[in-house]
């Protein structure tokens, strides 16, 4: 289908070179009186609306892709399908620090502040930007790929020989796209400084049509993954590696290029500039000093993680236990997936759109503002993510039943129990995500990073000691051990936020996690007895379709049990819920 970028939320006037945006919106900004945007159009509950819908559906081609055809290639435990996990690991890991950390932290509001700043509306800040990002992410992508041996054995030391090597092949081929990622980031964060935010989530759409294209023509011309061949690394010839890692490649390729249309269409002409000195990027290189640092030491727990659970499938072979039963890499990058997906649809939706707002009031000291709009957000994405915590954990096997469709009914219950550990943290890492935004808004990244540091020697001790467990429950353990850290990290960010910004309604806040606590818990017995009625009757991990029924069933009864608890006990999180559903609704075609 073709790609129809979002009309920036506010009044842009362009003359191809952005003036017209900035000089216009000022003069707006200055006649009204106030900072905040001039139209009812910008606002956070149509922009998560946007951003909600085509993460919506980037997530389901994405699960089409992986778990659901890359499982019928390589199996989901197979030692073939952790190799694959393993190459494509490092260009993945790059891109969410990034998304989540140096340029998510520094890039709003650089541009924010260049575009309100300058003549040109920062036209000549992001060429400058564009030319440097262009340069570093060559030059790293150059030095990883060629060091692919050395990549391989950082994240995957415990693996035999035999697929130690058939992962530096898949690498050649993954490792490229860490400039495409990074591409795709700054490209798209200079889009979200201009209020459009639809195209930067939209843009992994085509990146799953391509690779699910491929992937059903792999399977078309190789045929599917056979148990009896799992522990054959033969049968993975050059034209098949090459045909699986370039597949994977081109579309992040592709993801990152269609956003130079969305671009000129807001009048952004980009030309290399490499007269770096003077443009204002002074302040954000110091303030990404700190998220570089944050992201080599958050590198560290997870090399502990990935050879953790590359060990588990290693000794599993050594004990004789099935590979069906242990979960791997590959088994914790699909929990990893199902377990991201409140996290991407909702908290990213909502706490990307706040962001902007935050950006704007610490550069206007506004911190009434800022408190309000950090307590708002906060306690909308817990009552939000607490309901998902239930619905994920009373329903992880037929979850995983449908979303690995092509696995078979052991594989559903190994990647189920990785499911349910990592879920417990989920309010926890919602929280992180965006108090985070809160420290990145006013560009306090030390302070993040000095926080967040005892968490990261957490995780990286406790990934260790999973090493040491049977191995049916390693990748179980480091799903424990994300949902501990993640949710002590949050109790520090905020309190350490609240230090920042003179408070953070803390009476409130609190009083409303301890109700959605309890909400939470009688949700959860309630599920389990609908459950244990469901299992008697039919087996949910052997069938997709009787799976399926069992989430239509048990999913609206716990969600009516949850909101209507919330209404007896009047939680104004309810009401706060209704203008972003209402958006929602309303992107569907369903006036309400």
């Amino acid at each position: 289908m073709p790609f129809r970028p979002q009309r920036p939320l506010g009044r842009h006037f362009t003359d191809g070179t952005g003036r017209g945006w900035s000089r216009h919106t000022e003069n707006a900004k200055r006649s009204s009186g106030t900072s905040q945007p001039a139209t009812a159009h910008n606002s956070v509950a149509k922009s998560s609306a946007i951003m909600f819908l085509g993460t919506l559906t980037s997530r389901v081609l994405g699960l089409i892709r992986s778990p659901i055809l890359l499982g019928a290639i390589v199996g989901m435990t197979s030692p073939a399908a952790n190799s694959f996990d393993v190459a494509n690991k490092l260009p993945n890991l790059i891109y969410m620090v990034v998304v989540g950390g140096l340029v998510n932290a520094v890039l709003v509001p650089a541009i924010v502040r260049a575009t309100k700043a300058s003549d040109d509306g920062g036209a000549a800040f992001i060429n400058k930007l564009l030319t440097m990002a262009i340069v570093f992410l060559g030059a790293v992508t150059v030095v990883l790929t060629l060091a692919a041996p050395i990549v391989v054995k950082v994240f995957a030391a415990t693996m035999s020989h035999e697929w130690y090597s058939l992962t530096v092949a898949f690498a050649y081929w993954c490792l490229p796209q860490i400039f495409f990622y990074g591409l795709y980031t700054v490209l798209g964060q200079i889009l979200n400084a201009r209020e459009s935010f639809g195209p930067y989530m939209w843009a992994p759409v085509l990146n799953n049509i391509v690779a699910v294209v491929g992937m059903m023509a792999m399977l078309a011309i190789y045929g599917g993954f056979d148990p009896a061949t799992a522990s054959d690394s033969g049968i993975w010839t050059g034209d098949r590696i090459a045909m699986l890692g370039g597949v994977s490649t081109l579309g992040i390729v592709a993801q990152a290029l269609i956003l130079i249309w969305p671009m000129r269409r807001l009048g952004i002409r980009f030309t290399l500039d490499f007269q770096w000195r003077g443009a204002g990027l002074g302040s954000a290189g110091k303030a990404s000093w700190w998220i570089l640092l944050t992201m080599v030491v958050g590198m560290i727990p997870t090399v502990a993680l990935s050879n953790a659970a590359a060990s588990a499938t290693n000794r599993a072979e050594t004990l004789g236990i099935p590979f069906e039963q242990v979960a791997g890499n590959f088994a914790y990058t699909t929990a990893y997936t199902i377990y991201s997906i409140p996290t991407s649809l909702i908290v990213v939706s909502v706490a990307t759109a706040m962001f902007t707002r935050l950006a704007r009031h610490a550069a206007e000291a506004d911190m009434v503002s800022m408190r309000k709009d950090m307590s708002k957000t906060l306690r909308m994405v817990s009552t939000l993510m607490a309901l998902c915590t239930v619905w994920m954990i009373v329903l992880a096997v037929p979850v995983s039943r449908v979303l690995a469709a092509s696995i078979s009914a052991a594989e559903v219950v190994t990647l189920s129990r990785v499911v349910i550990a990592m879920c417990l943290g989920l309010v926890g890492v919602a929280a992180v995500n965006v108090l985070n935004r809160g420290y990145y808004a006013t560009e306090d990244t030390r302070r993040a990073f000095l926080i967040n540091l005892p968490f990261q020697v957490i995780g990286l001790v406790g990934y260790a000691l999973c090493a040491f467990l049977p191995p049916v429950w390693i990748v179980v353990g480091i799903g424990l051990v994300m949902s501990i850290t993640n949710t002590g990290a949050a109790f520090a960010l905020g309190r350490g936020l609240s230090q920042r910004m003179g408070g953070i309604d803390g009476a409130k806040l609190f009083s409303s996690h301890a109700k959605l606590l309890g909400i939470s818990f009688v949700t959860f017995v309630v599920g389990e007895l609908l459950m244990q009625v469901i299992t008697r009757v039919w087996a949910v991990d052997a069938s997709v379709l009787l799976a399926a029924a069992s989430i239509v069933i048990v999913a609206p009864i716990l969600g009516l049990v949850y909101v209507g608890l919330m209404k007896l006990l009047r939680m104004e999180e309810l009401e706060s819920l209704e203008g972003p559903a209402r958006a929602l609704l309303r992107k569907f075609g369903i006036k309400k």
